[in-house]
């Protein structure tokens, strides 16, 4: 791939929407080079056109985590950066828990994350003249989840001891690992969940938040800090930006 020499390679899972939509924005210079993973080729196709950036897409159901493997040979092997941003609500009380259903968010949110952390911890030797900068989008769920959150709080909080545990084994190749803890974004994710706790105006959701509902691009700011140089020293971290916490007791 020498039309990849000197780029930066981010692999960003949860490409189209939300979150990681707005991470694709902030990275679309010259400077990279980004594999887009999503569910559907479509929208990944309209969205690679509208990029300057050179791109990859590879559309993946991430929920089926034993075929996960089979993307080695499609991702490049230098890779930079690796961002997790793929994620589904979940708001169930605990009598219609299921295992099929905590199975289903725990694929998503952790098991995908480490397979795909496998293929790139695999590429990568001790001697690469190159650091790769991971970033796991978590949740400030993981520690306080709001009622019906049993499924989604459980799986970020598993998500981050992921993230703890592997940056001791993966610090000796070079590979850094994070991860940040939003609290209400103003994304598609948001506005289902709104729709599940019967809340109609997101002036309503706004309020639930001491500095209000967040941007997505302000999310996607401090994870491009993350993935660059300027961060190198921060690692095994869990960084909240929640906008300063619940108003309430909300969540």
């Amino acid at each position: 791939m020498s039309e990849l020499a000197g780029k930066k390679i981010i692999v960003i899972t949860g490409a189209t929407s939300g979150i990681g939509r707005s991470l694709v924005s902030k990275l679309d210079d010259d400077a990279h080079h980004l594999v887009l993973i999503g569910r559907s080729q479509e929208k990944l196709t309209e969205l690679a056109g509208q990029l300057r950036v050179s791109t990859t897409v590879l559309a993946v159901n991430l929920f089926n985590v034993e075929g996960i493997a089979a993307l080695a040979p499609q991702l490049p092997a230098r890779i930079y950066g690796f961002v997790h941003a793929a994620g589904v609500e979940s708001v169930e009380p605990i009598k219609l828990v299921t295992y099929e259903k905590f199975d289903r968010v725990m694929r998503l949110h952790v098991y995908s994350f480490v397979e795909l952390l496998k293929i790139i911890e695999k590429n990568k030797k001790r001697t690469d003249d190159y650091s790769t900068s991971v970033v796991a989008v978590s949740s400030i769920a993981s520690e306080g989840g709001g009622v019906g959150q049993t499924m989604y709080a459980a799986s970020k909080a598993a998500l981050e001891a992921a993230v703890r545990v592997l940056t001791k084994e993966l610090a000796a190749k070079r590979i850094r690992i994070n991860a940040i803890k939003p609290g209400i974004v103003d994304t598609e994710m948001t506005r289902r969940w709104m729709r599940k706790i019967g809340v109609a105006d997101i002036a309503d959701v706004n309020a639930m938040q001491l500095n209000g509902i967040a941007q997505p691009g302000e999310i996607a700011d401090l994870i491009a800090f993350l993935l660059s140089d300027q961060s190198q020293h921060i690692a095994g971290t869990q960084i909240k930006i929640d906008g300063g916490g619940s108003s309430g007791k909300v969540f």
